[in-house]
């Protein structure tokens, strides 16, 4: 059996690491698995290049509400903050910054206001914190709403720790860091697996587990509909109904919104819809929120795939 990674390897995710170190104690959040989102959204479509998913503060240029979580303090200190961000414009402008956020930890915003170095994902020292031995919480405050992104937090002791950029390095430390093991769980055989949760995936499973196959359908976002979906907001149309397949389309009107349009209210996309019909089929296991990035091979053909929980890093194997 051969296995294929594609572009990264070893990309592990959790909400919460602290530990004590030789040089101190350290305490590693990971923001898409923050406690509460509040306006801030999970962005998957580059944690293959980037090690991992983020959070995004997509306000189409209104602030949107804060995202938190808690994390606990062993040992009493002066702790050093660090945050992994980036200036998303900065390969086209030099002005200031559309993605700006604060930290504010235990009410209290920190004064540094992150997103607004580099254009690359890097770590940008807060400054120290007081922390005593308890529960503290920990929030984004986003300040333009235009897309300000937070992958993780490192939270140290120790005033030399510098921490890991390089992609290997840092995969390795996310690893150590959240315990995450190598071997995935198994999801459990099926007959078919589809990758995708759009229009086209979700209308293949459905016509698939009505004809008594065992569906796993996988998607990496928390709906189904893909651009026809409250997300994305992509009208959806088409010849339907025609010769020599009459009934070619039945599938998409029985799941598909009432109303059309590009760009319309949440409510115009009927995510909902979508939803209950693949979740009404017996023979369809539906996994939301995991991303495909791994697949398995026997001579020469695909025998499994693994994906990641985008929130959680819990890692799954589906052989079919």
């Amino acid at each position: 059996m051969k296995t294929f990674r594609f572009l990264l390897l070893a990309i592990f995710f959790g909400v919460l690491f602290s530990c004590s170190t030789e040089k101190g104690n350290l305490v590693f959040l990971e923001a898409e698995s923050f406690d509460k989102m509040g306006g801030w959204v999970i962005d998957q479509q580059f944690m293959d290049v980037m090690g991992s998913p983020f959070l995004m503060a997509h306000g189409l240029g209104k602030v949107v509400e804060n995202a938190s979580t808690s994390f606990d303090v062993r040992v009493q200190g002066k702790y050093y903050v660090f945050v992994r961000t980036r200036n998303w414009a900065a390969e086209w402008s030099k002005k200031e910054a559309p993605g700006r956020f604060q930290l504010v930890i235990d009410g209290i915003p920190l004064e540094k206001i992150f997103g607004q170095e580099g254009m690359e994902w890097s770590w940008s020292a807060g400054g120290p914190v007081d922390l005593t031995a308890k529960s503290h919480t920990v929030s984004l405050h986003d300040l333009t709403g235009f897309n300000g992104r937070c992958d993780a937090i490192i939270l140290t002791t120790d005033p030399g720790f510098i921490p890991p950029d390089e992609s290997g390095r840092l995969a390795e430390f996310r690893s150590k860091a959240l315990g995450r093991g190598e071997s995935p769980e198994h999801a459990g055989p099926f007959d078919l697996i589809v990758v995708g949760g759009g229009m086209a995936g979700t209308c293949t499973a459905l016509s698939a587990a009505r004809h008594g196959v065992r569906v796993a359908l996988i998607q990496d976002r928390p709906v189904l509909g893909g651009n026809n979906s409250s997300e994305v907001r992509v009208h959806l149309g088409g010849r339907i109904n025609l010769d020599p397949y009459p009934n070619l389309g039945n599938l998409v009107n029985e799941i598909g919104p009432d109303q059309g349009g590009n760009a319309q209210p949440a409510g115009y996309y009927e995510d909902d819809k979508k939803l209950q019909a693949v979740r009404k089929e017996k023979n369809i296991s539906l996994y939301l929120n995991c991303h495909v990035n791994e697949v398995i091979t026997r001579d020469n053909q695909i025998a499994s795939v693994v994906a990641h929980n985008i929130r959680t890093g819990e890692k799954l194997r589906f052989d079919a």
